[in-house]
């Protein structure tokens, strides 16, 4: 079981889930999920509107599901805008899935599919222009040549102008996009090329209507006095519009039930067609010259106010969210900020927010995959009914996190956060009723991940700042610290050893006959005896010791909290180290080295510098004592 409450899951792949038709369909998904005991989960996507950087990382939503956990899919394709997001889906079904598939609104080989029979669903609407207005010159704004719901609109206002004898004249059909801005190149196409105007326009669907009666307006044309128009849809505007518009009701609601009911039956081995065609309802209203309940169409415009209020609200809270995040420099300020913004979904019950490990990494802003780390991410925050949660680990297979599961179905919508094509991990959200979110969810989720964005950039910067400072103190030839580094970290060191008053320990070193080595063998075995005094210095060190090369062949190290018997393991292991590379014989010279130390509690008036003069005296005493006895050993020789 995908979800952990003993019930099978179906997951929806979707795009743009609160807008109209997504927004009644998922209802309907809902409402029969609910009813038959399954667990929903809507893989929500948004279109980039051509911004490719943007629809890279809503690609990354193909990677989030667990295809073989899921009990059954429904997919959106014709709602899909963004090219490759359908075909991303499609080949990971195939690849992954033996669940039943139900295709809503588009007819795909292979899959159930929930469909309105576009061949006929202009019927009624052609008929009324013609019997009940007695019209006979009348045009279609068609969509896109070649997509199925376009060719199937326009194949059913052929046949009914054919039906009735209507000669067509070719002019009088222009092809546009199904969207708000082709009307008025329609409108003005066919008033540069007709001797006189249309008495009816219909257009395949409602925004196209839309933008056809504005520019008829625009252009001193009274619809539907001069010109009626019709759309198809029945979106939330339509009744709102003015005039309100005549057009098809679709029973998106129903296709969502519906195409849960398959599912189920499939599962429990019921034979079923590839086909399921439901019945649209005409609406008759002005913008055709006809007029419509008065009770019924008051109360959708009341609503529809009420909605465009609450949309206006959301834009401004939005723009109150964007600058809230401004500035912001760390997750835990991000996290504390969000919770406000949260309820402004209304009715959500159930929230939570999940990174990748490694999410903030460096990244080129273009990878077409998500990054995904190990197998587990972290919950960063969640909310469950009002109880809030933060810092929970679990698998990235399940998806919703266990502490999220109920004894009920529950139902949740999935939204990536990422900023271009990186994703840093995604959000959930469900709600106390059937609903979907706020219509301005996607600015909420930009406006998020542009927050996350600019915390990974502040810890980049961060970082680079480090490296660039930790450069300024390193040896370019050894790795190890370079002077620069007393007057910083040494000078803490002192510090903290004066305030808890414990030992300090300087450790100075200077390599024996450097020069012999140099003008014998070369400089490059002389670079390499100094880096081996460097790595056993380094091999030395497990306390958090500062290794330091001063400069040409002298080095030292500074400890804190040191006694005796910490400082001689510390001197038994850098010679043992310097002694292992004299028996490897690698090289044709031998390393040889004199120390010298200061251990002792820091004064007030202390300095790094004064526990080095003392540590050098000792080393160069016993610089002084190796050569008398080496002057001595020749002579007795």
């Amino acid at each position: 079981m995908l979800i952990a409450n003993n019930r099978k899951t179906i997951g929806v792949f979707i795009t743009h889930v609160n807008q109209p038709f997504q927004d009644a369909f998922s209802r309907g998904i809902i409402t029969k999920a609910r009813e038959l005991d399954y667990n929903v989960i809507f893989f929500c996507s948004f279109g980039g509107y051509g911004i490719k950087p943007y629809e890279m990382g809503e690609l990354n939503m193909t990677e989030l599901p667990c295809y073989e956990e899921l009990d059954g899919i429904i997919i959106t394709p014709d709602v899909m805008n963004i090219k490759e997001l359908f075909e991303s889906y499609r080949n990971k079904i195939k690849k992954h899935c033996k669940c039943p598939v139900v295709s809503i609104r588009k007819e795909l080989e292979g899959y159930y599919n929930v469909i309105v029979d576009n061949n006929i669903i202009m019927d009624d609407i052609v008929r009324h222009f013609i019997e009940v207005h007695g019209f006979d010159k009348i045009n279609f704004l068609s969509g896109p040549l070649g997509t199925p719901d376009s060719d199937g609109r326009l194949n059913s206002y052929r046949r009914i102008l054919a039906e009735y004898n209507i000669p067509l004249d070719e002019r009088r059909i222009y092809y546009g996009n199904f969207w708000k801005d082709c009307g008025y190149a329609a409108v003005d196409y066919w008033l540069n090329t007709l001797d006189e105007l249309p008495q009816a326009i219909i257009c395949a669907n409602d925004f196209m209507a839309f933008s056809v009666c504005k520019a008829l307006a625009e252009r001193g044309i009274k619809v539907p006095e001069q010109v009626a128009v019709s759309g198809c849809d029945d979106i939330n505007d339509a009744s709102e519009f003015n005039p309100a518009l005549t057009t098809v009701r679709i029973p998106y609601f129903d296709m969502g039930m519906e195409a849960v009911a398959i599912i189920d039956k499939h599962n429990k081995g019921i034979r079923l067609p590839r086909y399921s065609v439901m019945d649209a309802e005409t609406v008759f209203r002005a913008s055709c010259g006809c007029k419509n309940s008065q009770a019924s169409e008051a109360q959708r415009l009341r609503n529809h106010i009420i909605e465009r209020e609450e949309l206006q609200d959301e834009i401004i809270i939005n723009a109150f969210m964007s600058a809230d995040f401004t500035g912001l420099a760390t997750t835990d300020e991000l996290f504390d900020s969000v919770w406000k913004y949260i309820y402004l979904n209304k009715n959500v019950s159930r929230f939570f927010l999940c990174l990748f490990d490694n999410w903030d990494l460096y990244h080129n802003g273009y990878e077409n995959e998500a990054y995904y780390g190990s197998d587990e991410l972290t919950m960063e925050i969640g909310i469950k009914d009002d109880e809030r949660f933060s810092k929970i680990r679990f698998s990235k297979r399940d998806i919703i996190p266990p502490v999220f599961s109920e004894d009920e179905p529950v139902y949740y919508y999935i939204s990536l956060l990422h900023h271009q094509g990186h994703c840093f991990g995604y959000v959930g959200i469900s709600f106390s009723k059937v609903q979907t979110y706020m219509r301005t969810y996607q600015a909420w989720l930009i406006n998020l991940s542009n927050a996350l964005e600019n915390i990974r950039i502040h810890g980049e910067l961060n970082r680079l700042v480090y490296r660039l400072e930790d450069m300024s103190i390193r040896d370019d030839l050894t790795e190890i610290y370079n002077r620069r580094v007393i007057g910083s970290l040494g000078r803490k060191y002192l510090k903290h050893c004066f305030e808890e008053q414990t030992q300090l320990m300087v450790f100075t070193v200077d390599m024996d006959k450097l020069k012999y080595i140099n003008d014998n063998f070369g400089h490059s075995c002389g670079d390499a005896a100094i880096k081996a005094v460097a790595n056993a210095l380094q091999k030395a060190a497990d306390d958090d010791e500062l290794c330091i090369r001063l400069g040409g062949d002298e080095f030292m190290a500074i400890g804190i909290d040191y006694d005796e018997e910490k400082l001689n393991k510390f001197i038994d292991k850098f010679i043992a180290d310097i002694e292992r590379f004299n028996l490897l014989n690698q090289y044709e010279f031998n390393i040889y080295v004199s120390y010298g130390y200061k251990l002792a509690i820091p004064q007030e008036d202390s300095t790094i510098e004064s526990f080095l003069v003392e540590a050098d005296q000792l080393m160069y005493q016993q610089k002084k004592e190796k050569e008398a006895k080496r002057l001595k050993t020749n002579w007795v020789g």
